[in-house]
């Protein structure tokens, strides 16, 4: 019982904190689609080996349109496993990587944040708070994310039914918009 009250404490304290820096953040706001992107940056959760495989095809098919592409994957444990060796385009962090109140902090995390990406896609849901940061502190300049109530961190919300909710179909939602979105 200690113990969750502490994890609490913890979340409410870090939810307070992400909103301060959702209100803070002075980025350039532009629509674009896939076509005029030159730089996607994906975030989502990459704990085990199948989730990496999940997202391999779209890093694939955004490299093959010659676009500059990042994958930055959380892994939520202490240690990374082989499958999270970082290569040209994922990299990834961890629980070692957050400070108490799960905000995500190092050199490389700086680095991805402050990239001005043209377009930045969040594949993880709401519950994944060190992702949640990333997305209200990167600079990029077109935000898209599965639709949740009470946080309006994306320009871009794809909303899906319950019993559709995937990562594999937000994927194929995300690419649907993309391609058609401001033309």
């Amino acid at each position: 019982m200690r113990i969750k009250f502490i994890e609490d404490i913890k979340h409410k304290i870090g939810k307070w904190v992400f909103l301060r820096e959702l209100k803070l953040n002075k980025r350039i706001k532009s629509v674009c689609n896939l076509e005029d992107a030159k730089s996607i940056g994906i975030l989502y959760e990459a704990t085990s080996q199948e989730q990496i495989l999940e997202i391999k095809p779209l890093v694939k098919y955004f490299f093959g349109l010659r676009k500059d592409v990042k994958a930055f994957g959380y892994v939520n444990s202490k240690k990374y496993d082989e499958c999270h060796i970082p290569k040209l385009q994922y990299d990834f962090f961890n629980l070692k990587d957050l400070n108490w109140y799960y905000k995500p902090q190092n050199d490389y995390i700086k680095n991805f944040v402050q990239q001005e990406y043209d377009i930045l896609i969040n594949l993880s849901d709401s519950s994944c708070i060190p992702i949640k940061y990333l997305v209200a502190s990167s600079l990029a300049r077109f935000k898209v994310g599965q639709h949740e109530d009470g946080y309006e961190i994306y320009d871009l919300m794809i909303k899906l039914d319950k019993k559709e909710e995937s990562v594999k179909k937000l994927i194929q939602e995300i690419s649907k918009y993309l391609k058609v979105i401001n033309r």
